[in-house]
């Protein structure tokens, strides 16, 4: 279909349009509107109706009159240029010195300027209505001007009064506004076509859709809304959406200009989720949209795609507020990660072993406007340095022998849009930290064996265990890699920096494993003196694991501090003894077990042990009689100590390291078996049972560590 373009045109005008004419292929068609001023208003009410043409052109007079009736259709105005004026007054020059120039309703703004240029003389005349041409070509003549500049209609009355008209315009201007005429009609073209594209989106999409103009009058109304909503189209549309829809709260956003989002309606029986915004054109407000879904369908479809996403791993399900911790140094630490998780700035994460790092970099994604998109996670300790670069960046098919049909996608792409975390960043090899650098600064990859970038926009989360900045230094991590990733930094303190959560925690594990425990019981498990004051080197997941396995092993009636002895006795060992934080808890301890078996004085056993070092075990093998009160004050020894290691030997001590090892191991053996004989009431054999050894071992270790002559 071609484009039409209606011109106003009058008397010899229309001599312009045949010129330009051959300029244009068929596809270009011209309706000539032979009419002047008024009379052009009801031919353009009538070619708006029928909507036969695509844009009208008019100039002048004509013009002005003619883009006062569009109402709707785009209108171009031919435009007088200074060359057209020129052209015109070189012509005039011919005949005389004086040219006067006639134009309707306005001046032509640069004749001032060419008079003084020229050095000619220019009567300029305004007209605002066709009944005064006459009169002013009169007063022209008068003046002793025959030559007049003008509009088609102009010169049809100069040439009344035998007076010489030339044309304001030029073929070139007039084809300048034809062409532009024939781009907007191309445009508006390509527009509708976009509009009804839209509405054809509109509706076909699930979701339903109301549109309202800025007085709330609703203009759109989706085929989904009337599934939706179960009201017809034709009863809403051109009417004022607080009467057909009471609850739409659109009157309101149009009212405050505000958005609301994700928010729950009634409509009749359907509960709906809607999302209501204003709609601004250039600055105004022109509308108001209203998006929605039936909550039902929602769910199913979220609970769907999480399914799909949970079978793939890439869900994080922890979030901030599950993790557990009171202390002031954690939630510091969570507050910087609220405000961390707002940027999408690369973020290093450090800490010990077991101090949660990946459920903190969890809770980071879904903290973050990423929330909703993938959280991809590698172990780089965990995956063999040979294909670790092929899991981080994937391959094409053929890349190397045994690669998967089609290729495969590295985390970098399954990450798109979403968070990539990698755990134990300080693994990666010198080569892969150099491609791993190129993928974070330039957010593209390419896969292994291909011959195209592709690119990616992910936010990176690096977690390790490892000083980094050690390694920098010792030439084992790249520097400009370590300035990349340590952007936005966290460091996650040990459990025992935050011993007052350990009960906390305690409880928190309790519920997990043991829901029908009584709450009175759980309590008391979590309050147990040395699991607070233990080391705890493998930080939360080794107090996990104790507590998993105190809730395996309890039964109804069971001690609890005999319960807790005997889960975390089979705890892996560090520096090859248990971590107690000084030597004054283990010798309090010591203290409260030999004063119990060897009958010493309580107070001088207790205090003994809570004092520190070996002269507990030592008093409590001297003593005289009181064992009881001796072991009740050896307990609160334990509790009074702090658990972990006692402190190396300085530099300047004559002490080897290798002979302080030994010593320190041992005696934290001795103390181990202590602990067992206070347990087990003194009883060698069920020592021996809690210890896992047999129990001849267990006398001959009693025998090498000197536990024997402190019992007799």
């Amino acid at each position: 279909m071609g484009v039409r373009i209606a011109i106003a045109s009058y008397g010899t005008f229309e001599q312009f349009i045949h010129q330009i004419k051959p300029f244009y292929s068929e596809e270009v068609e011209f309706v000539i509107l032979n009419a002047l001023f008024e009379d052009l208003k009801d031919e353009v009410r009538r070619l708006e109706k029928d909507h036969s043409v695509d844009v009208f052109v008019g100039s002048g007079g004509n013009g002005r009159f003619l883009e006062k009736y569009v109402q709707e259709t785009p209108f171009v105005k031919v435009k007088v240029t200074g060359f057209d004026f020129l052209l015109a007054l070189k012509k005039a020059a011919q005949y005389g010195k004086c040219t006067g120039l006639i134009t309707f309703g306005e001046r032509v703004p640069f004749v001032s300027s060419v008079k003084e240029l020229l050095n000619v003389e220019v009567t300029e005349r305004v007209y605002h209505q066709s009944s005064e041409i006459d009169q002013v070509l009169a007063d022209l003549y008068n003046q002793g001007i025959e030559d007049v500049i003008g509009t088609a209609f102009v010169l049809e009355r100069a040439a009344l009064k035998g007076m010489r008209g030339h044309y304001i315009w030029s073929v070139d201007g007039v084809k300048t506004a034809v062409d532009t005429a024939v781009q907007v009609a191309l445009a508006k073209r390509q527009d509708a076509k976009k509009a009804h594209k839209l509405a054809s989106i509109l509706q076909t999409i699930h979701e339903g859709v109301i549109v309202t103009d800025e007085q709330g009058i609703v203009n759109e109304f989706n085929t989904s809304a009337e599934k939706i909503l179960k009201i017809d189209r034709g009863d809403v549309m051109g009417r004022p959406v607080q009467d057909v829809l009471p609850n739409t709260r659109l009157n309101v956003v149009i009212e405050r200009q505000r958005e609301e989002y994700n928010k729950i309606q009634d409509v009749g029986n359907v509960k709906i989720l809607t999302n209501r915004c204003p709609i601004f054109s250039q600055g105004r407000l022109i509308g108001a949209l209203a998006t929605f879904q039936n909550i039902e369908e929602v769910s199913e479809a979220e609970g769907k795609i999480r399914r799909k996403l949970y079978t793939r791993g890439f869900v994080a399900g922890t979030r901030f507020e599950d993790m557990q911790g009171a202390c002031a140094a954690f939630q510091d630490i969570v507050h910087i990660g609220r405000e961390y998780a707002k940027s999408d700035a690369t973020i290093l994460i450090s800490g010990e072993t077991g101090t949660g790092k990946e459920l903190f970099a969890q809770s980071l994604h879904n903290e973050s406007d990423r929330s909703r998109m993938p959280f991809v996670a590698i172990n780089c300790a965990a995956v063999p340095p040979n294909i670790l670069e092929s899991e981080l960046f994937g391959y094409e098919e053929g890349a190397f022998t045994g690669a998967r049909r089609g290729g495969k996608k590295g985390v970098f792409e399954l990450a798109h849009e979403g968070t990539l975390f990698l755990d134990e960043i300080g693994e990666i090899s010198m080569d892969i930290q150099l491609r791993f650098l190129r993928a974070l600064e330039q957010r593209e990859v390419f896969r292994l064996g291909g011959e195209k970038v592709v690119p990616v926009d992910i936010r990176v989360i690096a977690a390790t265990n490892k000083n980094l900045w050690k390694m920098v230094k010792e030439g084992k991590f790249r520097e400009d890699l370590y300035y990349r990733l340590n952007v936005l930094a966290i460091h996650l303190p040990a459990l025992r920096d935050r011993r007052e959560d350990i009960p906390l925690l305690i409880n928190h594990f309790l519920r997990e494993f043991r829901p029908d425990l009584p709450d009175g019981k759980r309590l008391e498990l979590a309050g147990i003196p040395f699991l607070r004051a233990y080391r705890w080197p493998g930080n939360i997941r080794e107090l996990r694991n104790v507590v998993e396995r105190m809730a395996v092993l309890y039964k109804d009636g069971m001690d609890a501090e005999r319960l807790a002895m005997q889960a975390l006795s089979v705890n892996e060992e560090v520096d090859g003894g248990w971590g107690w934080s000084s030597a004054g808890g283990a010798g309090g301890a010591a203290g409260g077990v030999a004063g119990a078996t060897g009958g010493m004085t309580g107070a001088a056993g207790g205090a003994a042990g809570g004092a520190g070092g070996m002269a507990g075990a030592t008093g409590g093998a001297t003593g005289g009689t009181g064992g009881i009160a001796g072991a009740a004050d050896g307990a609160a020894g334990i509790a009074g100590g702090s658990f972990g290691p006692t402190a190396p030997p300085s530099p300047a001590s004559p002490l080897p390291l290798s002979s302080w090892i030994l010593a320190d191991r041992q005696r934290r053996e001795r103390d181990e078996i202590l602990l067992a004989l206070r347990q087990c009431g003194g009883s060698r054999t069920q020592a021996a049972k809690l210890l896992g050894v047999s129990r001849s071992t267990l006398w001959r270790k009693m025998q090498a560590l000197g536990i024997l002559a402190n019992l007799k």
